[in-house]
């Protein structure tokens, strides 16, 4: 076993380090800390991958995003200070278009709804980046995927196809 010797001045009062055995009781720190700092990482990994989730609903009190509350006006008309939504019911099918600002950018957004169908197709406008996205109906909300592969969870309070035409999770 090799001493560590330190030049210190005979009659010293720091201690001089010696290695302990391998099965010491700080031996398996190093090891238990390794594989803590392995499992956070993995957690946050898989948490930062999961696609966001929003719930969605429209009811005679408004259309709602979380809790932001749109307030119905005339005509298939929701609007409040964060935003507005127009929902026109015609030949069949339900299109919708809204204008909000998102994280400091303006967006437009527009989508339809075939009648009795279980996906949306919806064009978005972000400052001056157009994107698309397709919503597949599943589980009581919509599965939105966008054109450049980001997805975001719809969760639809009361289960029935409302449209979306903003551009959540973006």
């Amino acid at each position: 076993m090799d001493l560590q010797r330190l030049p210190l001045p005979v009659g010293s009062t720091h201690p001089v380090r010696r290695p302990g055995p391998a099965w010491s009781r700080r031996g398996w720190r190093r090891p238990l800390t390794a594989l803590l700092g392995l499992a956070a990482a993995a957690a946050g990994a898989a948490f930062g991958a999961s696609p966001a989730t929003v719930t969605v609903s429209l009811d005679r009190d408004g259309y709602h995003v979380n809790d932001v509350r749109l307030l119905p006006r005339e005509g298939g008309v929701y609007a409040g200070p964060e935003g507005a939504v127009v929902i026109v019911q015609q030949a069949g099918s339900t299109r919708a278009s809204a204008s909000t600002n998102l994280h400091g950018v303006h967006m437009l957004g527009a989508c339809m709804l075939a009648a009795g169908a279980t996906t949306e197709r919806c064009t978005f406008r972000l400052g001056e980046r157009t994107i698309t996205a397709i919503d597949r109906l599943q589980g009581g909300g919509w599965d939105r995927r966008y054109s450049d592969g980001q997805s975001v969870r719809i969760t639809l309070r009361g289960g029935r196809p409302v449209p979306v035409p903003i551009a959540i999770g973006r």
